[in-house]
């Protein structure tokens, strides 16, 4: 029974949305697939309740799991999935995959219906995720340094329940966005795709995420998991032809609105989005939606940094991820080929993963390749202490002790990354780009995340422990050994 009913209306109204006459009502259901086949079979009963939503309106199905609402070319319809289930497309590990975008020019007949399989699935009300930046790849070459790279540690991660892969999966090249999603398809755990900047189709003039719709499904949309509610916008409003600014358009902001009526004032809410919200231009009417909603936390990328912000009065965090790409791919290349693209803050190529449990989150940063416990770089400078804390905020408070002494507490400073310093003066000796490297465009600005501290005035010239804890109370907390070479003046 896989078809999709839809009855062409006039001029009609419901709350929150407008028909006009090229408007269509699609009709469908959504039922638990028991056999997991993707496909209505006699005895699979239909779920009342569920929320279904086309990126604007939202409906809940009937006792029998029938739902109607309308939809235009450019739009996608989806459930937003209840926790304890999951969509189901087969032999699809995108799970959004599963949603139906409505191509321009490729209306259905109106004897179809779209059906919506579910599964159970159980899910702890603790739970970790994986919040990916910019993969950003161009060309086969950089779709190898990622597969050698990202792809190569997430294989050997089963520990968390999904990845939210936040934007810029490709670097405008959209000829390759069914590899990156077969790419994804490959990891042993699911995942979300967001649309960012670089996923757009520029060359059309109306529906710019077309490529990306055709491939994840919806580019906005909303989902329950382990009692935690998600919420994903495309936030890249075109400006001109290729200019954009972040940005949620009417229609994205009633869905903001229209969605979080069902959602517990108490419950935690997770905005994730490619264009980070202190960035986006309207954030005060986002925001504003919000303001009822007691714990919110939103997960962004697009800068190539990390970094986090506190907005609405310090009460909503935003996490900016950084990126897997680093800066864009370039850089010296290591033993394998591979280039370091260690980011402008410093910070070497990355994700981050966020524990969810009843009381709250916390948040790790992870570098690609590195250990777990590698949180931070230390370098000296004279009898100068400098750490680069790559998660750290303005709230976060930063010790150190040297030898098993008493713990000093590090300064918070504006300055720029010794790494990143070093990389610019050979760059400008032009001791870098290296034969076989490309020239990584640093420049001298400020990480939003180090720290500093004198040694203690008696320490001896020679070879020292040193150890590093910083921790803050919105869900953050590290610890780091190093070892450090002191030369007394």
């Amino acid at each position: 029974m896989d078809k999709r009913i839809f009855i062409l209306l006039g001029w009609l109204s419901i709350p929150g949305c407008l028909w006009a006459q090229s408007d269509i009502l699609v009709h469908g259901s959504v039922f638990l697939d028991r056999n997991q086949n993707g496909l209505y079979d006699k005895g699979e009963r239909g779920l009342s309740h569920i929320l279904i939503s086309n990126g604007d309106t939202v409906v809940q199905t009937d006792k029998r799991g029938n739902y109607a609402i309308p939809a235009a070319p450019g739009m996608s319809v989806f459930p937003i999935i209840p926790t304890g289930y999951t969509s189901f497309k087969k032999g699809e590990k995108v799970n959004n995959t599963a949603f139906f975008y409505f191509q321009e020019g490729e209306m259905p007949t109106a004897t179809e219906q779209i059906l919506f399989p579910l599964v159970r699935e159980k899910q702890s009300p603790s739970f970790r995720i994986g919040a990916i930046g910019d993969i950003q790849v161009g060309d086969t070459a950089e779709i190898a340094y990622a597969n050698k790279t990202l792809f190569k540690e997430l294989l050997g991660r089963q520990d968390m329940a999904f990845h939210m892969v936040l934007g810029d999966l490709l670097n405008d090249n959209l000829q390759h966005m069914s590899t990156m999603k077969n790419m994804l398809n490959t990891l042993p755990v699911h995942s979300w795709a967001v649309a960012g900047n670089h996923d757009r189709n520029v060359e059309q003039a109306i529906y710019k995420d077309d490529i990306f719709n055709e491939n994840f499904g919806a580019s906005t949309y909303a989902f329950n998991y382990g009692n935690i509610h998600f919420i994903v916008f495309n936030n890249v409003y075109a400006t001109g032809k290729r200019s954009y600014e972040g940005r949620l358009n009417e229609v994205q902001l009633r869905f903001l609105a229209n969605d979080l009526k069902y959602v517990p004032k108490d419950r935690q809410v997770v905005i994730c989005q490619h264009i980070p919200m202190v960035f986006t231009r309207n954030k005060d009417a986002v925001l504003d939606i919000l303001k009822a909603h007691s714990k919110v936390l939103i997960l962004s990328a697009h800068m190539h940094t990390i970094s986090r912000h506190f907005l609405d009065h310090g009460r909503i965090q935003e996490i900016v991820v950084g990126a897997p790409s680093g800066t864009w791919w370039t850089g010296e290349k290591d033993w394998q080929g591979i280039p370091h693209a260690l980011m402008q803050d410093g910070s070497p190529r990355n994700y981050f993963t966020v524990d969810f449990n009843k009381k709250g989150y916390t948040l790790q940063y992870k570098g690609i390749g590195l250990d777990a416990s590698d949180q931070a770089s230390v370098t000296m400078n004279g009898d100068t202490v400098i750490s680069n804390i790559y998660a750290g905020g303005d709230s976060t408070r930063v010790r150190m002790k040297i030898d098993g002494g008493d713990w000093l507490q590090m300064e918070k400073v504006r300055r720029i990354d010794p790494y990143v310093l070093h990389i610019i003066e050979q760059n400008r000796s032009k001791t870098y780009p290296t034969t076989g490297s490309r020239l990584i465009p640093l420049r001298k600005r400020f990480s939003p995340h180090i720290w500093q501290q004198l040694l203690p005035i008696n320490t001896p010239s020679g070879i020292h422990q040193l150890h590093i804890e910083a921790e803050d109370p919105f869900g953050y907390k590290m610890e780091t050994p190093a070892v450090i070479r002191f030369v007394k003046p």
